[in-house]
């Protein structure tokens, strides 16, 4: 690694490692100011307060990476440009893109890193923040708030996909169950509700349909009690993980089973897509703090720290606008998912191709 390259990478990771600290303290201290109260009244011990803000923190460090990335950039490339270290590097015959190299990888490793953190690190520390704020904070049971879209595999090997659970009254609303043998469906019953009477299952309004070769067989019932379905409200909660704090398989494989069980899977395929796509923007980015602050106007700390909130917030609200259009169908999944990254690509390439090089 040449001594400039060094230089430039080294300036780049100390602004990136203090906007994180910075971010992470702010974020902290806001919120714990706005929770004082409830913390308070309930009692909260220095530990329930400590750890529900080290998991939160893993939420935290996840939003403002991608700002925290840019405004390092901005700041490295802009210093500089102050100090006209980037002339002197253009007359010595490097390009922007060359002088920026050490910047672009390493805007590619953070781009794997944040993948990783959300695949791995993210969906366990949001479940742990939430049982502490919600379970050990507020003295809430875990089985107070009904649940829906749930889909599961039963110890019996059928597939079971419930629009709602009602934990309190152990009550399913939408229940459809599908047996396999194979890719071959054997059986399936539908029922508009079902009720746990401590044993077994009792279903109201639906029907059971068997499978053998071309030979189908509907049995319609008002109500029926189906000792036979192996699956306990038990099961049913504990396989209960809210789509934000999935990752990308369990995502997938809740989709999976979703369209197996004749659900809908749009959202699930905006949410893979839209996982997939954010963590790309820490590399996106930097290519468009390069060009940004390489420009003839000088980068100031207010100008860094407002180019970094115009980006950014931009950002968030395509990417979360084209999230919403797709929940509702307006978009197709991989368009609501990486909108947002096409968008903010050809800008960047665009000012990248009328950039000084």
């Amino acid at each position: 690694m040449k001594i400039y390259e060094r230089l430039v990478l080294t300036s780049f990771l100390q602004y990136l490692i203090y906007t994180l600290v910075g971010s992470i303290i702010l974020f902290t201290l806001v919120d714990l100011f706005d929770h004082m109260g409830s913390l308070i009244d309930n009692n909260a011990t220095p530990s329930q307060i400590l750890r529900y803000y080290v998991y939160k923190g893993a939420w935290i460090v996840d939003q403002v990476l991608p700002i925290a990335v840019l405004m390092a950039t901005l700041f490295t490339i802009g210093s500089m440009a102050r100090y006209l270290e980037l002339t002197a590097l253009y007359s010595s015959g490097l390009s922007l893109a060359r002088i920026g190299r050490p910047l672009l990888v390493a805007g590619l490793v953070l781009t794997v890193v944040a993948l990783g953190w959300r695949e791995y690190v993210l969906p366990e520390a949001n479940l742990r923040k939430w049982r502490v704020w919600e379970v050990e904070i507020h003295k809430q049971t875990e089985t107070l708030r009904p649940t829906r879209q749930i889909a599961a595999t039963g110890p019996d090997g059928r597939l079971y996909y419930a629009r709602k659970y009602d934990p309190n009254s152990q009550t399913v609303t939408g229940l459809k169950v599908m047996g396999m043998e194979g890719s071959a469906v054997t059986e399936r019953v539908d029922a508009e509700r079902a009720e746990w009477d401590g044993d077994h299952w009792v279903l109201h309004r639906g029907t059971r349909r068997s499978f053998d070769g071309d030979q189908e067989i509907i049995e319609p019932f008002e109500t029926l009690t189906a000792s036979d379905l192996a699956i306990t409200p038990d099961g049913l909660y504990r396989t209960r993980v809210r789509p934000e704090n999935m990752n990308i398989r369990q995502l997938m494989a809740h989709r999976d089973l979703l369209r197996q069980t004749g659900g809908d899977p749009v959202a699930m395929d905006v949410d893979i897509q839209f996982q997939l796509a954010f963590p790309l923007v820490n590399f996106i980015v930097v290519c468009l703090g390069m060009v940004l602050a390489s420009g003839p106007r000088k980068t100031t700390i207010a100008s860094g720290f407002g180019l970094t909130l115009m980006v950014g917030f931009g950002y968030y609200l395509m990417m979360m606008f084209g999230r919403s259009l797709g929940h509702s169908g307006v978009l197709p999944p991989l368009a609501a998912g990486w909108s947002g990254n096409v968008v903010y690509s050809i800008l960047a390439w665009s000012l990248f191709a009328r950039a000084r090089r």
